[in-house]
């Protein structure tokens, strides 16, 4: 099952992963391409050998990242969240991370969860601000900017289609393909609300100019 997920993910910066709800959030199981997201080895990661996952989180999003899963997990609800990771090069890397407690007979047993690289992203709607901020916004350079979001939108989805046709193959043992489709496909709906967003700023300024 390693095999599989590792190509499903071999497309795309992601990784999904198990862990504990503890200070560290000590990884249990990594699937998927952490290595080529944040240049660690998967084992250097699992158990806190070399490096605690909690810590890799940039100083000024710690705090904030680490409250709002503590307040999912009380609502027992998911968490979606962009922030910045520490990359084995020693520069920060942006992430965008959907979560989710799993709870056994009431009692929380661990944390899971997919995080993809939110780099692109980041820069688009750095980009995007700037174009709108400008005396006249260019229908052109948002339009574009939309191209490339609908691009990532399709990529996900394509995951999403490819984890699920995995799960129904495995059967029992593909539940965690299940819920890596269904995280992927969240991205995915998230990326074309953005793109529907900008989509609508192109038709204002097309009907009332600036």
């Amino acid at each position: 099952m390693s095999d599989v997920l590792d190509s499903l993910f071999s497309n795309i910066e992601a990784f999904g992963y198990r862990c504990l709800h503890d200070s560290d959030h000590t990884l249990q199981v990594i699937e998927g391409g952490v290595k080529e997201l944040l240049g660690y080895d998967a084992a250097d990661l699992i158990g806190n050998r070399l490096h605690a996952f909690g810590d890799l989180a940039h100083p000024e999003d710690k705090q904030r990242l680490f409250e709002a899963v503590d307040l999912a997990v009380e609502k027992r609800g998911p968490w979606d969240l962009a922030y910045r990771l520490l990359h084995e090069d020693g520069s920060y890397v942006w992430v965008r991370e959907r979560g989710a407690a799993v709870f056994e007979k009431g009692t929380l047993t661990y944390l899971q969860g997919l995080i993809v690289s939110a780099t692109e992203e980041m820069s688009l709607r750095t980009e995007l601000e700037t174009i709108l901020q400008q005396s006249r916004v260019s229908n052109s350079e948002i339009i574009g900017l939309t191209g490339k979001i609908t691009g990532s939108i399709r990529q996900l989805t394509m995951l999403s289609i490819n984890a699920r046709i995995e799960a129904a193959r495995s059967g029992d043992a593909g539940r965690g393909f299940a819920v890596v489709a269904e995280e992927m496909k969240k991205l995915a709906d998230q990326n074309a609300e953005w793109a529907y967003v900008i989509s609508e700023k192109v038709s204002h300024v097309q009907k009332h100019g600036q």
